[in-house]
């Protein structure tokens, strides 16, 4: 069963017909057979950029904690377990290298040695643990990762602010005081990428993490070419999703995402961010498809980096639901998307343009389009 756009009501949703809400789910996102492996969390994400220094100082801010300094590598983890959630490497050009993803077992590594060819090794930095390093259809670094060592729980607050509604007040003869400080991150919760081959990087990912698609949205002739995929835990609940495939000229990193408490602790980190001068890029507001609250920022290489708290989660009961792709579907309220967060075509992209063949040149023609129209009828 699927749910067209009709069932997401926003300001804008109701201009649509009915032959284009017809069309998400006309060419469904096929899962195939049994994936190689099946994760069962994130484990960190990959970087690489020319100023180690600087870095540290923003993702600080940002609300995580140096694991481990060295000259030529920094690991940061957050407020949870993970030795590590987020590493970078010293290089003379910044660039996003992939992420890494726990597996439930060593066998699961040694399954996915032995069908791709690709030897066991040692994590590098700290937690120890083994992993396999694939690379996607893209080039970029897919890690399966086992045995990590857990490390002690920071303190921070953990539970919700109590709250006064009209009819039921909580908080009596006491005040809402949240400090001034850094978002407290918990955990690297997902991350975009854009792809160069939708459907060959799907097949791979599916194959390689045993993800499910969550919400997929599609151009008006029904084409999948942006997927929200989630781990697939049974009947445990997953994240809305945490790899996120979307369809482009070529492939890139969009952003990455660490999860907090609540809309008080993002809405603090934000001002101490601003107060330390960093720059802001979208938010605060809640998404529509993930439901998150969301406040995005760029690090000083460039790279959006988002604060979100009070995701969707889902078991693997629930069915892929297709929508329009669709600028004002985006988001539910909060500041208007950011022109700059339009995808522009680079250099390195013209061969596709010219040689992907007019399928894809239609596929890409209908996301233009789409991601064209106003977001909210009062933008003109």
């Amino acid at each position: 069963m699927t749910m067209p756009l009709d069932q997401i009501v926003y300001p804008g949703s109701d201009q649509y017909t009915d032959q284009e809400l017809a069309a998400p789910g006309s060419i469904p996102v096929e899962l195939g057979g049994e994936p190689l492996v099946t994760v069962i969390d994130t484990a960190y994400i990959l970087f690489q950029v020319p100023d180690l220094q600087k870095q540290q100082r923003f993702l600080e801010d940002f609300g995580m904690v140096a694991a481990q300094v060295r000259p030529d590598s920094l690991y940061m983890r957050g407020y949870g377990d993970a030795p590590y959630i987020y590493a970078a490497h010293r290089g003379d050009k910044a660039r996003f290298l992939g992420a890494g993803f726990r597996v439930a077992r060593e066998q699961d590594l040694q399954r996915v040695a032995q069908e791709t060819g690709v030897s066991i090794e040692e994590v590098d930095g700290p937690g120890g643990g083994l992993r396999v390093r694939l690379s996607d259809p893209d080039g970029f670094t897919v890690d399966l990762v086992w045995g990590r060592e857990a490390v002690a729980i920071l303190p921070t607050r953990r539970e919700a602010l109590p709250v006064n509604l009209p009819d039921r007040k909580q908080r009596v003869n006491d005040m809402q005081r949240p400090p001034l400080q850094a978002s407290a991150i918990e955990k690297f919760g997902h991350y975009v990428i854009m792809v160069s081959d939708f459907e060959r990087s799907w097949q791979w990912y599916r194959r390689h993490l045993g993800i499910l698609p969550t919400d997929v949205q599609c151009t008006v002739s029904g084409r999948p070419v942006l997927a929200f995929c989630r781990m697939d835990l049974g009947e445990v609940p997953a994240d809305h999703h945490t790899v996120v495939l979307a369809a482009g000229p070529g492939a890139r990193y969009m952003h990455s995402a660490y999860e907090t408490l609540d809309l008080d602790t993002i809405g603090q980190g934000h001002q101490y961010l601003r107060q330390k001068g960093w720059k802001h890029f979208w938010g605060l507001g809640r998404h529509i498809l993930g439901s998150q609250i969301f406040d995005y920022w760029l690090d000083p290489h460039h790279f959006e980096v988002e604060h979100y708290a009070d995701g969707d989660v889902f078991d693997n009961t629930w069915q892929t639901r297709y929508h329009l792709m669709d600028r004002g579907g985006l988001w539910a309220w909060g500041d208007d998307l950011p022109a700059a967060m339009a995808v522009r075509p680079r250099i390195a992209d013209i061969p596709k343009m010219l040689l992907g063949g007019a399928g894809w040149r239609k596929t890409m023609l209908e996301m233009k389009r789409a991601m064209a129209r106003a977001p909210r009828p009062w933008l003109k």
